[in-house]
């Protein structure tokens, strides 16, 4: 099977395929009972596929990894959003869903989706979102914005949606902070990368290959 970006979700084929260096905490154990899909975190595919495993709380998360056979039913974040319309009234009314509903008519043009707990609810029914859930968008790197048009995106975003929205431009493996970099608060700005987080000053040109991928 081929890469999978960062930010997927994957369904795992059985908890048992997980690679882990000790045991798994009860949550952990709990979670996958409940649903078998992990996301896809930054890092080498070459031998094996580094996962995460995310509880109903911010500090329950676990890193694992899973061979490149063991997953199915890929998810990415804009397939996730096109779930939004199969929420349970009631769930569609928790803040974070109904900033998420505002904000699609202004982010039309650009290819984008939805992470956090908003898409792992989205795909998986479990209630994962709260009344202060974050509102994190996944955005596919668009042509090049300068600091003043990616600044005006995000008030404009900020007044749609009633409160901040943070959105990661991502490219393969690459992914980099549109606030950071509009914002300008230093003649760098952080890039993740599948090997750490490094600097750069031209975010929207970097490529995987010249970033160590």
């Amino acid at each position: 099977m081929g890469r999978l970006a960062p930010h997927t979700l994957v369904s795992l084929q059985s908890p048992d395929v997980l690679l882990t260096s000790g045991p798994l905490p009860d949550w952990v154990t709990a979670m996958l009972a409940a649903t078998p899909v992990v996301i896809v975190r930054r890092g080498p595919q070459t031998t094996t596929i580094p996962v995460g495993i995310r509880g109903y709380q911010k500090s329950q998360r676990f890193a694992a990894a899973i061979m490149p056979t063991d997953w199915q039913a890929p998810v990415t974040p804009a397939m996730a959003l096109n779930r939004l319309p199969e929420l349970t009234a009631a769930r569609r009314q928790l803040p974070a869903f109904q900033k998420l509903a505002r904000v699609q008519s202004l982010l039309s043009a650009y290819d984008w989706g939805v992470g956090g707990s908003l898409q792992f609810e989205l795909v998986t029914g479990l209630p994962m979102v709260n009344p202060n859930s974050d509102l994190d968008i996944i955005m596919q790197r668009p042509a090049p914005m300068s600091p003043a048009q990616a600044l005006q995106l995000i008030e404009r975003l900020k007044v749609i949606a009633g409160t901040h929205a943070d959105i990661q431009v991502v490219h393969g493996q690459l992914g980099f902070s549109l606030e950071e970099y509009a914002n300008q608060w230093a003649s760098q700005i952080m890039m993740k990368t599948a090997h750490g987080p490094i600097l750069v000053t031209d975010p929207w040109h970097a490529e995987e290959r010249d970033c160590g991928g």
